[in-house]
């Protein structure tokens, strides 16, 4: 009977030693789930502290058309157009820099077509640029005049309103008729890089 009972006592020992492993090993699995999603949902994630800056996306000079927000790691500003209200893009251009070098034509009007960025889209919601940080400096203020072509679509997919936007801010020649806007954008030294 003693050897009966010993039995069994190794073999319950054996039972609880094996699922207490099991379960650490469960565990262990489960907190390098966790880490690696975390991981996952970090990847390209800003450190708090650099705030993404939200401006709207004005069509028309008064339409809320999306927004454009602007952030930046280490290395790059990060400028994205996203659409609202059933407008896309069509065209983007983009100057982020010192606030008084945005490329203006001779009467001081703010001319799109010679900013340093800028791309042409097939109606699209979103488009970011990745521009070096150097283009403002690292934990300086600048400005971003983002502008934009976009359209709205209509069920059968024909265009039912064309306008131009500009994130909203502040008129770039306050003294002429031109409505395009800048706003001001400091880099923060408390990113990290995404890549």
């Amino acid at each position: 009977m003693k050897s009966i009972i010993h039995g069994l006592f190794v073999v319950f020992s054996a039972v609880t030693l094996y699922s207490c492993q099991k379960a650490s090993v469960e565990k262990n699995e489960l907190a390098t789930s966790i880490t690696q999603n975390k991981l996952i949902a970090l990847a390209g994630y800003i450190e708090p502290g650099c705030p993404v800056n939200s401006v709207k996306l004005i069509a028309g000079q008064n339409i809320n058309a999306g927004t454009i927000e602007t952030s930046n790691d280490d290395n790059f500003i990060y400028v994205t157009y996203k659409t609202a209200n059933g407008y896309v893009l069509r065209e983007t251009h983009l100057y982020a820099g010192s606030c008084n070098a945005i490329p203006v034509n001779r009467k001081g009007n703010p001319t799109p077509g010679l900013f340093p960025y800028k791309n042409t889209h097939s109606n699209i919601t979103t488009f970011t640029y990745q521009i070096p940080i150097s283009t403002i400096g690292f934990g300086k203020c600048g400005c971003v005049a983002a502008h934009a072509a976009v359209v709205k679509l209509g069920s059968n997919g024909s265009v039912i309103d064309s306008q131009t936007a500009w994130g909203s801010g502040t008129p770039i020649v306050p003294t002429q008729g031109n409505w395009g806007t800048k706003f001001d954008y400091c880099t923060c030294t408390g990113g990290q890089s995404k890549n």
